[in-house]
Order: structure tokens, then sequence, then C-alpha cells
């Protein structure tokens, strides 16, 4: 007879219906028809608050903040059989709140406040308060019952009336299997008709029976030892998963004897249950060979009484209903090294003692045959496990923490997945450990002791409220490290992670990296979806093998050379706040292969020319995402692709305008140079040079009478002339003449000579001819002249041809006088007497009549006098 008792382990089927408030959908399995609502996770004060239908079977209230139960909350629920109340925070439980609901089969209180006290119970269920944490409960020592804050009611100092009254048994299903049943089991293949085939055939010495709707009956057949026997031998692998298997697990290994060879068999995905009655006496198998047995997702329940074949080195026992190890499972199973029990719930169960002959209980009494503590008196629901296990997965198991023995017991294991459970504080653990697993959960601080698990070398402790890491406490030997989704501030890199290959730390609240240290192993960085903004000057350095980095998710602004590790084959800025990338930040990483700079928060600027125009055009290196990089600033580019930027090496390259401003600055000093020189302008600079040394050193004041009456300029081609016809006929007639070769001043600057001469005289006579046009001091003299006529305003210049000058023969360099000497009249000198007798009368009238202002200089009407053409 086989009978399934229910258990008080529920399912934390967080994600098994919608978690938006107030919505939840009702599953329908094909095979069960049982109204399951879903209310955990939803932050709920009270049950009221979910307005849950009345016509539920199964209500989960998990997971939210109730701090009481009334009777209103549970009023008119008169076919609801399973209430999950676990991982709550409450403090009180109504007297009689359970009366009225007369189909009730399991309540769960685990994981409440630690004030939650559980009156009175029927016999033998007697539960007294203790409890060393919230949510545990212990075994009271005078009756080793479960005793604690867990299930129950609250009761009044005093003592409250009995709510649980007559406890009789119940033959069904327990609370963890009603709550599977009615979730669909995954993706399975439909079921295949079955086949009435006389005998099971292996293909390779597997026999597949999966997906085939068994029965025991089928099996039978198929495994019969008188019509099979040959075909029996030959089976190594039997794999009956999914299959819709309904018997007990020794009947099961009982068909399996003939089976000489076999050496692992796959019984996952059935409804396989295990016997309650103690078969320890014929608990004897045959087998040499089998090492692996998966049975799980099966409704098994307990293991106090499993009866397996002792060769086993692997057992899959995941998602089992299984609710504690006890403690004769490590003398069963001695030989076991991988043993897998991930999606259980590792608490207590106890039931009242069975009665063959129930009365019927009256109206209104609350039937309970379940009730699930976390611990009890001799400590955590693992009471044993095999010295030789090497590989243990306890994931997603309810629990809270590991028994004392466990450091101590299990010296050969190697690796241990304790992920998604409630630790709270990280166990004392094996020294042999090289694989721990212990993400999803509640782990705030590394301790010191840490350390002491000296053969760690793969760490996941992602997902937990650590919010500093002491890399101190980390074992040498470790060389993979997941710190991901946790609270790290500050990333602190250090000799003591020598080691250390691989780091995750990636969506934490780390706003600074540090590398104190050189660090030659580490290969692998994620620190994306964190807060840095910068990296250091000595972060490149201090990494010198580092080839994957992830900088994707932070705030970096600024990219320089040399805060990256040369060493560098992929590299990911995408998400980041991206304004400056320094010229050759990319350039000196050799290595760099692959570039991911996925975002929206480029400035397209001239500080990412070099990035743009020279990187994302690289045939070397691989840039993902290149194609989306999209331009947030300036405003006028906001949302245009970055690989068309409009930026020139002109616009971006100091160098380059440094470069085309000097060689636009050499070719307008050449051209002014050339004008210069055409147009003569060294000689107006060295005039103008000499002029304001002459207007510095004048020799004294300019007389109001001047003391000579003219001052002749001449060449020396034509000085016999002015000497023998000019200068004797006019000193002849009176007039006093100034002349360089008899009147300048030794040791005077021939300038300052000429200046002075040229101020002190009333008139300046020049002698003009070819060769006066030619002589550099009859140049300087006739620009002397040229000044003091445009500053005084005074007509005192006399012109004499003494030879015909070529039209403009005047140099370009005079402008100013050529322009004068257009309205200017002058004296012609001819070889002929009577011509030269006008001519003295004209020079000496001239030579006597006052400078006249050139506004109203007057052309001569004599007949020998010419105008300048």
């Amino acid at each position: 007879m086989r009978i399934l008792f229910g258990s008080l382990c529920f399912c934390f089927i967080s994600f098994l219906l919608s978690r938006a408030n107030g919505f939840l959908t009702l599953r329908t399995p094909t095979a069960y028809t049982f109204p399951v609502y879903n209310y955990s996770y939803l932050n709920l004060s009270s049950v009221a608050e979910a307005q849950a239908p009345k016509t539920a079977r199964a209500l989960n209230f998990s997971h939210n903040v109730i701090e009481k139960i009334t009777k209103r909350d549970l009023e008119g629920f008169d076919v609801l059989e399973v209430l999950d109340l676990s991982y709550n925070q409450i403090k009180e439980v109504e007297p009689g709140v359970f009366e009225s609901l007369p189909s009730l089969v399991s309540v769960n209180l685990s994981f409440n406040d630690e004030k939650l006290l559980v009156s009175t119970l029927a016999p033998p269920l007697k539960l007294l308060p203790a409890g060393k944490a919230s949510g545990s409960l212990q075994l009271s020592e005078d009756s080793g019952t479960p005793s604690g804050a867990a299930l129950g009611h609250a009761a009044s100092a005093e003592g409250g009336p009995s709510v649980l009254q007559d406890l009789s048994p119940r033959q069904g299903r327990s609370t963890e299997n009603l709550l599977r049943r009615a979730e669909p089991q995954g993706t399975a293949s439909p079921p295949a008709t079955p086949k009435r085939d006389l005998c099971g055939a292996p293909a390779d010495g597997t026999l597949d029976l999966s997906h085939s709707q068994l029965s025991e009956e089928d099996l039978n057949l198929k495994l019969d030892p008188k019509l099979c026997q040959a075909q029996l031998h030959g089976i190594l692998h039997l794999n009956i998963s999914h299959s819709g298997l309904e018997m007990d697990l020794l009947s099961l290994f009982i068909l399996f004897l003939p089976m000489e060879n076999v050496q692992s068999v796959d019984a996952s995905y059935n409804k396989i249950t295990i016997n309650m009655e103690n078969v320890d006496p014929i608990c004897k198998f045959p087998f040499k060979n089998l090492l692996f047995l998966n049975i799980s997702n099966n409704p098994i329940n307990s293991l106090d009484t499993l009866c397996l074949p002792s060769t086993i080195k692997v057992i899959d026992l995941s998602f089992t209903n299984i609710s504690q190890i006890p403690q004769n499972f490590a003398t069963k199973l001695f030989n076991l090294e991988n043993m897998y029990v991930q999606g259980n719930h590792f608490i207590y169960t106890v039931r009242p003692p069975e009665v063959n002959e129930a009365p019927r209980p009256p109206p209104g009494t609350v039937r309970i045959n379940a009730i699930s503590f976390v611990r009890n008196q001799a400590g955590t629901p693992i009471e044993s496990l095999p010295k030789k296990v090497r590989h243990l997965k306890m994931s997603n198991c309810s629990i809270v923490e590991l028994p004392e023995w466990f450091a101590g017991t299990m010296q050969e294991l190697l690796f241990l997945d304790l992920g998604s459970n409630r630790i709270s504080v990280l166990p004392d653990l094996p020294p042999s450990l090289q694989h721990l697993d212990i993400s999803n959960s509640d782990i705030k601080i590394i301790p010191p002791r840490f350390k002491s698990v000296s053969n760690l070398t793969i760490f996941s402790i992602q997902n937990n409220k650590i919010t500093d890491m002491h890399p101190e406490h980390f074992p040498l030997t470790l060389t993979k490290c997941d710190i991901s989704k946790n609270r790290l501030n500050v990333l602190l890199l250090t000799d003591a992670l020598e080691k250390l290959e691989y780091l995750n730390v990636s969506r934490n609240l780390i706003t600074r990296l540090e590398a104190s240290s050189h660090l030659s192993a580490l290969a692998n960085l994620d620190s994306s979806h964190n807060l840095i903004s910068e990296l250091p000057d000595h972060f490149g350095k201090a990494l010198p093998v580092l080839k994957h980095f992830n900088l994707s998710g932070n705030k970096i602004s600024f990219l320089q050379r040399g805060c990256l590790p040369a060493s560098l084959v992929e590299l990911d800025i995408s998400d980041n706040a991206i304004t400056t990338i320094v010229e050759d930040t990319f350039g000196q990483l050799t290595s760099l292969s692959v570039l991911t700079a996925q975002g929206k928060h480029f400035f397209c600027n001239c500080d990412l020319y070099w990035f743009v125009n020279v990187y994302m055009r690289s045939p070397r290196l691989r840039i993902r995402g290149k194609g989306a990089l999209r331009c947030s600033f300036p405003p006028e580019r906001r949302g245009s692709l970055v690989e068309s930027s409009n930026l020139t090496l002109l616009r971006c390259s100091l160098g380059a305008q440094m470069a085309v401003t000097a060689c636009v600055a050499v070719l307008v000093a050449t051209g002014v140079t050339g004008l210069c020189w055409r147009l003569d302008g060294l000689w107006y600079v060295r005039m103008g040079w000499y002029w304001c040394m002459a207007k510095r050193k004048q020799y004294e004041k300019r007389p109001e009478n001047k003391p000579f009456d003219a001052f002749v300029s001449y060449s020396e081609h034509d000085a016999e002339w002015t000497k023998e016809n000019l200068l004797q006929r006019l000193e002849m007639d009176g007039f006093k003449i100034c002349y360089h070769e008899r009147d300048f001043k030794p040791g005077h600057p021939v300038l300052g000579n000429i200046f002075y001469c040229i101020e002190n005289s009333h008139k300046v006579l020049f002698v003009l001819s070819p060769s006066f046009v030619n002589s550099c001091w009859c140049q300087y003299e006739l620009y002397f002249a040229e000044h003091r006529v445009l500053n005084e305003n005074q007509d005192s210049l006399i012109m004499i041809v003494l030879e015909d000058l070529p039209p403009n023969s005047v140099p370009q360099k005079f402008s100013k006088l050529r322009k004068l000497l257009k309205r200017k009249t002058y004296l012609k000198w001819s070889p002929e007497e009577h011509k030269q007798k006008m001519f003295w009368r004209q020079l000496e009238a001239v030579l006597k009549t006052t400078n006249e202002p050139l506004v109203r200089a007057e052309n001569g009407s004599a007949q020998d006098i010419y105008e300048m053409q």
C-alpha cells in the first residue's frame, strides 16, 4: 500500500503567475483542475488586500509584508486546501482564524517574526515558543516535537482555546506537489502511443523509452526477464523519463535486477514515489556497474526509506519535494560523488500519527496534516552526506545555513552550488573546495576566514548584498571571481589577487577603479553598468595582460593615452558619455581587434576626430555597432550618425592648422617682399629711417630769414656746367648759393648736411638730367625737398632741365612729386645765346620771388618755359 503524506514544503513559485500588482492568471492544467492563485512578491500588508476569489483551493501569500492574520481575512474560503504565508512579518494569528476553513490541509508560516506563537495543538503536535532566528524552529527537549515560531495562531498570555483539534490523517497530495501539478511541466513532447512490443530492444547499449506514457504493466512487459533476457543483458543506459510512470522506486529497481550491465538510469519527470515502510532488511541489490541515477522531478517527498544500490556515484534528486537529507543517507550511498538536490526545500515536516478509523471532525474543525519547520533540535535538515561527495548542487533549497559538521566532514568536496538560497552569512567550507557558487543569497560581507578555503579557484557570489570587497580575504589560488549585482562602491585590485584571471564586478555601484599593484594574470575584467567616470592614469600599466575589458554602461567621458592596457584585444565602451578621445588612444593598443562602441552619447566635435576618421576606418580594428553611433552634441548634429560627421584634419588638427598658417605666412611675406622690391620698399624704409634720424639731429632751428638763397642739387656728371655757369652767374648777381662741395660741414653725416642745407635755403634748385635721376644722393636730396614742400605747403622747388628727360623718368618712388611736377613749370637750358639770356632773367626772377602756396601756383607764360609731360 502506497501512501502519500502531505508536507508543508511550498515551492516558492515566484514567477508561476503574473507578478503584476493585483493581476493574477489562473493556470489550469489538462490533467488536474486545481485553482491556484499566486500573490507573492506584491508587497501586500494584509490577506484581504489581494481580494482573492473564494473558490481558490491554493493561495500563495509568501514574500510580502503581512504582520497579522485575522478571521475576516479568510472568511468564505470553504474549499481552500493549501495556504502559504511564509516569508512575511507575521507576529500574531487571531485565535480561531482557521475554524472557518473546513478543507484546509496545509499551512506554511515559516520565516516569519520571532514573536509568532502557537498556543495549543492537539497531541502529539504540541508547539512551544522557541527559536534562535526568525522563521526557525526547534524540537522541545521533553517531547521531541517541533517548537518555535513558524505555524499556528497567536494566543494570549493566559492561553486561548485550541483551534487545531482532532487532526485526522488525510491521504492526498503534498503541498508542493499540489502546486506543481497546477503548473505546466516544461515543454514536454506529446505523449507517444504506448508500444506493445514484447521486449525493449536497446540501440548501441541504450534503451530509450522516454515520452512514451508507460504504465507499470507496460514496463513489466518490456523488461520481462523470461522473454527478454537477451535484450536486458545488452542494456547499458536506460531512459524512461517523461513517461508518466507511476510506481514505487523499490518496485522499479526490482524490475531492473535482470539488467546486470546497466550503468545509468534516467527516470526523471514521472510519478515515482518511495514506500514509507522500512525496507532496509531487503534493500540489497546485486548491481555492480550502476553509477548514475536520475529521479528528479518525481513526487518522492522523503528519503527516510530510500533503497538504492550503494554503487551509485551520481544521483539527481532535484525537484522531488524532499524536505531533508536523513541521518542514514550517508550510510546507504557511501560511494556517492556527485549529488544534485536543487529545487527542493530543506525544512522539517511533522505529521500527526495515522489513525485507521478517524471520527468525522465536527464542523469548524481545522484539519492539517503537515507542519513545516526550518530547524529542529538537532540542527538543519541536512543531517548527513556521504564523505566521498565531490560535486554537490543544493541551489534553490531554502537553506539558511549549513550544518556545523559540514566543513570538517566533506573533506573531498570540490564543487558546491548553494545558489538561490536564504544564506545570510558565508558558511565554513572545507579547504578542498575548488568551485563555489553562492549567488542569489543575502550575504553582506566576506569574512577573513574565507581565505582558509585554500584550494578555491572559481567563486561566484553574484546578486548578494556585499558592500566592500577586501582582496586580502580571498584565497590566493582564486582564478575566476563573479561578484556582480552587489553593492560595491570601490574596486580595489591588489597583489592578493595575483592569480586572478577573470573578474566580473558588473552592475554594482562602483565609482572608482583602483589598481594598486601589478596584476600579471588578470586577462578578463567586466566592470559594466557601474558609476565609473574615469580611469586612473596608471590603470593600464597595472594590468599588463588584460585582453577583454567591458566598460559599457558607465559614465566615462574622457579616454586618454595610457589609461588602457596595451594588451587589450577586446574593449567595450558602449553606453557611456564619451566627449573626448585623445589622439592615439587606441593606436597604442597593439593587440586591439574588437571595439564595441554603441550608444547615443558621443560629442561629435574635434575631440573625437581621431576616433571617427582614423580608428573607425581602420581595417585592423573591428568596431561593433559603429553604424548605430549617433551624436548628442553639438545641437545641430544631434541624432546624426557619428560615422558621417564632417570632421576634417585641417579643422581638428592643431599641427595641420599651424602648418597651413605657416605656409600662408611665408607666401604673404614672399609676396610683400617682392612687391616691396618692385616698388622700392626698402628704399622707402631706409629713407624714412634717415628722415627720422635727421629730424632728431637738426643742427639748429630753422631761421625765419634763411641764410642761403638756394640749394643746388646736381649730379657729378653735371658738376662742370653747374659750377662754371650756374654758380658763377648767380653768385656774380649777388645770390648766396649753397652746394655740397663747399658748404657741407665736415664731420657731420651726409644726410644731415643735406637736410640742413635744404631746410636753410629759400629755394631748392634741381639740375635735371638723366644722370640726376640715376644718382643716389640726388634722390636723397629730391626726397627731402619733397617732404619740405609737402610739410610747408610752399612752392620752393625750381626745376632746371639741363638735358631732356625721357617720359616718366622720375622714379616711381616719388609719386607725390611726380603729380606735383605735372602741374609745375620748369626752366630749360638752351645752347642758343638769345635763349640763355631769357633763362638767366627768369631764374633771377624766380629766386627773388617769395614761396607761394602750392594751390596758387600758376603755369609760366614765357616762351622758354615748357610744361613737363
